[in-house]
């Protein structure tokens, strides 16, 4: 039987650094792929610096922050989300793009973003950071590739996006893996973003902030972690999804016409 490709997904060596980012318990995972953080944050919430706490301090806790609140996933592909909703770790999932999300303002407290951004044209990408500060009420997690662009020509030149196929699925799995954009830790930085591990004071702040240098700025390659707190104030209410304007097996559908993908694999539509 004929499947389609998988979509890359984010080395799994990011996922303590990305679970440590968490505060509150509301999070929305933009570009969920297969819904590893989904799953992570489900099934690991001790891992997270609420979780810890929780358990650390056991006989005081909250047993409101035992576990997430909210997990809202959403992604661009039909394929990603029926194999991600096989977990169930996910409260909600829906169709939408990075650029054109539909949530209320403050829907969620931390939001991430993982190895997404890239796959935007750059004006996209920017439009989808300013998004993401209207939805995030507490922190917005983003990781990208430190070179996901040739410094020579500004085109994504791996040799694999290169294949002449006239598979209609391997034309698709190339056109979604293609890398359209780039962001450099100062460009981060002059949007409000803290690039590279955060510092916590004490005697091992020399060794957090060497690692943080090192992810940051050390040899060619990797991925690049960066976070922007928000603190907003406490709202009385959230809001909720409006109505999609379609249904796609199951899933609410807001993808703009523009941004859904000119051919449905073969595994999409069964």
């Amino acid at each position: 039987m004929k499947t389609s490709l998988l979509v890359g997904q984010s080395p799994l060596d990011m996922i303590p650094r990305v679970l440590d980012e968490i505060v509150g318990t509301r999070i929305l995972d933009v570009g969920c792929g297969v819904g590893v953080y989904g799953f992570m944050l489900r099934h690991r919430w001790q891992d997270t610096p609420i979780g810890f706490r929780q358990v650390r301090e056991y006989d005081r806790r909250d047993p409101r922050l035992d576990e997430p609140e909210l997990l809202s996933g959403c992604d661009l592909t039909v394929h990603n989300l029926r194999r991600t909703s096989h977990h169930r770790s996910y409260d909600e999932l829906v169709l939408a793009s990075a650029d054109a999300l539909p949530y209320p303002d403050d829907y969620v407290d931390t939001l991430l973003c993982i190895e997404v951004l890239e796959h935007l044209d750059k004006p996209a990408a920017l439009r989808a950071l300013r998004n993401f500060e209207r939805i995030a009420r507490k922190r917005i997690v983003i990781t990208v590739p430190r070179e996901s662009l040739d410094p020579h020509t500004g085109h994504d030149e791996r040799a694999f996006l290169r294949l002449e196929n006239p598979d209609p699925d391997v034309q698709a799995w190339t056109f979604a893996e293609t890398h359209r954009s780039a962001f450099t830790p100062s460009e981060l930085r002059s949007l409000g973003f803290r690039c590279g591990r955060k510092v916590e004071p004490g005697p091992r702040a020399p060794l957090q902030l060497a690692m943080a240098l090192w992810q940051t700025y050390g040899p060619p390659g990797g991925q690049l972690l960066a976070v922007k707190d928000l603190d907003k104030p406490e709202r009385q209410s959230r809001g909720a999804l409006p109505p999609p304007p379609a249904i796609t097996e199951g899933f609410p559908d807001y993808r703009p016409a523009e941004r859904r993908p000119a051919h449905t694999p073969a595994a999409e539509v069964g």
